[in-house]
């Protein structure tokens, strides 16, 4: 029972941390973490981060492989059916044009999970690379450290006092 509501708890917190709501307006995207993508920017990939270094947020409709979109730049020339999931993951299609490793240049259409994309935890890098103080906080991390401490304290490893410090620098260290 307590760790039903232990996860009852946390589910609500990490639900109503998450920051503000991605939105599109006059052709900018504005994600949850501030970022803003735009009609002109140019956009630069990381590695993919599924199996073989494909994109798990990033689906490639034309213009080239996930093994040539990473470090590679986009020059964004139009941003076009914004959406968000009944998941409440945002999606956006990016059309511009690549720039590859050795300079050349082709046509790119691509279909990205925005704040997934840009998201950085140890777990998994971005796949957008943008500024540290855009990337997305990794609240599944804090979720993880709070239900251990929670376990430590259930088993008897740590006292009240000790649970509720740590407890209380997990949650500081995550605002």
């Amino acid at each position: 029972m307590k760790k039903i509501l232990v996860t009852m708890l946390l589910y609500c917190f990490c639900s109503a941390a998450q920051g503000q709501v991605p939105r599109f307006v006059n052709d900018t995207l504005y994600t949850t973490s501030g970022f803003t993508i735009y009609k002109g920017q140019t956009l630069y990939f990381g590695k993919g981060s599924g199996r073989n270094g494909k994109y798990r947020y990033i689906n490639i409709n034309s213009g080239a492989s996930s093994s040539s979109l990473a470090n590679s730049s986009v020059f964004i020339r139009e941003l076009k059916n914004y959406g968000i999931s009944v998941l409440y993951n945002g999606y956006i299609d990016i059309i511009g044009t690549i720039t590859f490793k050795d300079g050349s240049q082709s046509y790119l259409n691509i279909h990205v999970a925005f704040d997934r994309a840009i998201e950085n935890s140890l777990k998994l890098p971005s796949e957008i690379k943008v500024p540290d103080e855009f990337r997305n906080k990794p609240w599944a991390n804090t979720s993880d450290e709070l239900i251990r401490l929670q376990k430590e304290y259930i088993r008897g490893d740590l006292t009240k006092e000790e649970y509720e410090a740590q407890k209380k620098a997990v949650l500081q260290k995550h605002q």
